[in-house]
C-alpha cells in the first residue's frame, strides 16, 4: 500500500512539473508574439545544442522554453531562453539557447 502511495504522490508531482513548464511556455510563446518577437523552433534548438555538444545523435532528454530574464541579464524583463539536457558521449549537459538569437548561454557538463 505504500508503495502505491508514494507511487501515486511522484506521478502527481510529476504532472504538476509538466502543467507548470506549459504554463511558462505559453506565456512566453504569448509574450514573444505580443512583442513582435520571432523565436526559433524546439527542433532549431536541438540541433544547436547537438551540434555544440559535438554529437548530432546526442540524446536530448528535456527541453523547456522559459523565461530567464533573471538568470540573463537583458535590457528589459524578458529573455525567452531554450532550456535543454542531452546526453552525449555518456556525459550529460546542461545547455541554454537563446531562443531569439540561437546563441549558446549555457554549455555546462552535469555533475
Amino acid at each position: 500500500m505504500k508503495k502505491l502511495v508514494c507511487a501515486l504522490l511522484i506521478v502527481a508531482l510529476m504532472a504538476g512539473v509538466s502543467f507548470a513548464d506549459r504554463r511558462e511556455e505559453r506565456y512566453v510563446r504569448e509574450e514573444a508574439s505580443r512583442r513582435g518577437i520571432t523565436l526559433i523552433t524546439e527542433e532549431e534548438a536541438v540541433r544547436i545544442a547537438r551540434e555544440r555538444a559535438g554529437s548530432k545523435d546526442a540524446r536530448v532528454k528535456d527541453v523547456d522554453l522559459e523565461d530567464e530574464d533573471d538568470y540573463y541579464r537583458s535590457r528589459d524583463d524578458f529573455r525567452p531562453v531554450w532550456s535543454l539536457e542531452a546526453v552525449a558521449g555518456g556525459q550529460e549537459y546542461d545547455i541554454d539557447v537563446d531562443a531569439v538569437t540561437g546563441e549558446i548561454l549555457k554549455f555546462k557538463l552535469d555533475d
